[in-house]
């Protein structure tokens, strides 16, 4: 029997504000931020196959299709509801690579919610949550699918409303690998003071622990952020490399990207209030 393809868009998400509030016993950091969902999305088709295979076609990426989150999603799915589907998967990358911006991650959650209906294996959204989590800390968040205050390792969520906001995303040209900025993260958590932040604090502050330890890695990014500063507050998003700006107009957002666009790999996004794939 052929089944036809179903195509379904996955969001990228920016952190507006970033606080890293300590660090557990088994070395992961506890963190406290806000998610912001916008609308730059990559573009999945699944097919669903009854050989049981699942395969990533027309993969594209720098590592083995087997190492792609998204492909781990619906192995995890397969084996944990003991389906005997297959399906194949189509990944149309926008959301840059190793920026900070939850690309992989939110691939990740838009397959497990794509084939939990369409392979109908049942899973309850906290099911779901739980597999997420197994594949990676901000997998949760995207099947959630609305802004949220994150904390923890990224399984407390706590839904939020934003305002309609304008971004003007720089991807520089390298990667800020998440294990190496952790690992070059300088903080003394008995001096911080920073767990009973506001979530309204996290926003008008706009400040992300992780930028400086990207900064002492690749100097470089230095002078972005030098130049965005000229046309308002220059935030870095998750773990880098992505730098961002926030307007509440759109054209002053439109204005700004065209004036960065010719020297830097510049996107323009707004806000989303819900996941086109959200469980909740």
């Amino acid at each position: 029997m052929y089944y036809q393809f179903h195509s379904v868009l996955s969001p990228a998400k920016l952190n507006l504000g970033l606080k890293v509030i300590g660090k557990r016993p088994d070395g992961y950091h506890l963190l406290k931020s806000v998610f912001c969902l916008i609308d730059l999305y990559d573009k999945i088709d699944i097919q669903i196959t009854l050989n049981g295979k699942v395969s990533l076609i027309e993969h594209q990426q720098a590592w083995f299709y087997q190492k792609d989150l998204a492909y781990k999603a619906a192995i995890l799915l397969q084996e944990y509801s003991g389906c005997t589907k297959g399906a194949n998967i189509k990944i149309k990358k926008v959301i840059p690579s190793g920026a900070g911006m939850g690309g992989g991650s939110s691939n990740a959650a838009t397959v497990l919610i794509i084939l939990n209906h369409l392979w109908e294996t049942g899973l309850t959204t906290d099911e779901l949550l739980g597999l997420g989590a197994q594949l990676g800390a901000d997998v949760p968040f995207f099947i959630r699918g609305q802004n949220a205050l994150v904390e923890g390792i990224g399984e407390i969520i706590t839904p939020i409303e934003l305002p309609e906001l304008y971004f003007v995303i720089i991807k520089p040209d390298f990667h800020a690998p998440t294990k190496d900025v952790f690992a070059a993260l300088e903080l003394d958590f008995e001096q911080c003071n920073t767990k009973n932040i506001l979530t309204t604090q996290l926003i008008s502050q706009k400040e992300n622990d992780l930028e400086a330890a990207v900064r002492k890695i690749y100097p470089q990014i230095n002078d972005i952020f030098s130049e965005l500063n000229q046309y308002g507050k220059a935030v870095m998003t998750g773990s880098g490399s992505s730098i961002y700006l926030s307007f509440a107009d759109k054209n002053s957002a439109k204005n700004v990207a065209n004036i960065l666009s010719p020297r830097y790999n510049t996107f323009l996004a707004a806000s989303l209030a819900v996941s086109p794939v959200a469980c909740d």
